[in-house]
């Protein structure tokens, strides 16, 4: 909960209403408060109209153009009861007003109201992000989460990692030992694909059959290779019999790439990714290829690491 107030009376009110209920921080001003956005995502925002860098309702606009936090409800805290108020209010695209003085009751009921709402949303969107067999994320996430990945990139100058993997001859195993066998294995590489990332910002997508794409914010070429073979390593350590395979185990053919473009959109991504994936199965599969992108988005460096 981020409290928004210059007022140091009407703060310790909101934080004394609230503070026995939810973890309240406070901002004094416009520009604290979008700082504090940057770093740690609220899950709602009480927000004095009147701040004496910038208004509530500008800094409101700001929250809501942001992608990561457009979802936080922002409740205005005002005096004004105007038409002309309420309206401004309203095309800021607040979640609601509350009107000083209220009531300690009210302020709480208030926030309840929207904090379950907000977290009611919170959890559709994730399942409707989720993959139902593996329990990974799916390609509707992928589909937002990568262009938004491509944009920080961009705008902090940071490379940009990713991953494309195949399991290796997969309908042999599934004809072979059943398509539950295949469901089971599919969770259990989905599983271990998801031990091996150590950072909360890379995320594993079950991409579509027996494909799985990983995003690696901020990693370079170096970084995409190393997670790569760890990857490699905790599917080989699964140690599931393939007897359809020349290898006689479960293996994956993965392709990968890190890039600083900033002429790459999230399809150019996929495309190049994917080629890395095509190049590790023609060399024979149960391999890496890496594949590193210029600042301009020209494709070199490839190389080939066979297990």
């Amino acid at each position: 909960m981020l409290v928004v107030e210059d007022n140091t009376m009407s703060a310790k009110l909101a934080f004394e209403a609230l503070g026995d209920c939810f973890d309240v921080r406070i901002c004094t001003c416009a520009e604290s408060a979008l700082d504090f956005c940057d770093t740690e995502i609220p899950d709602l925002i009480l927000m004095d109209i009147h701040l004496p860098d910038k208004d509530g309702l500008s800094a409101c606009r700001l929250i809501k153009e942001n992608s990561e936090t457009a979802h936080v409800p922002v409740i205005f805290l005002t005096s004004e009861t105007t038409p002309s108020i309420e309206n401004m209010c309203w095309t800021a695209q607040c979640a609601d007003f509350i009107t000083k003085p209220y009531s300690i009751q009210t302020l709480r009921n208030r926030v309840r109201s929207h904090i379950n709402a907000k977290l009611m949303h919170d959890k559709l969107k994730r399942q409707a992000s989720i993959d139902g067999l593996t329990g990974v994320f799916n390609r509707h996430f992928l589909d937002q989460f990568l262009p938004e990945q491509i944009k920080l990139s961009k705008r902090d100058k940071t490379p940009l990692g990713l991953l494309m993997l195949d399991i290796d001859y997969f309908k042999q195993y599934n004809d072979n030992y059943g398509h539950l066998a295949g469901d089971e294995a599919l969770k259990r590489v989905a599983n271990a694909i998801e031990r091996s990332l150590t950072r909360p910002t890379d995320h594993v997508v079950r991409f579509g059959g027996e494909e799985f794409t990983i995003v690696l914010p901020n990693t370079t070429r170096e970084g995409v290779h190393y997670v790569a073979k760890r990857v490699d390593k905790a599917i080989q350590q699964l140690i599931i019999s393939h007897a359809d395979s020349p290898f006689k185990l479960l293996t994956v053919s993965i392709g990968g790439i890190a890039s600083y473009s900033s002429n790459l959109d999230a399809l150019d991504y996929l495309a190049l990714v994917d080629q890395q994936l095509y190049l590790a199965k023609e060399s024979g599969r149960n391999g890496i290829k890496m594949n590193s992108t210029s600042h301009y988005g020209s494709a070199n460096d490839t190389s080939s690491i066979r297990n």
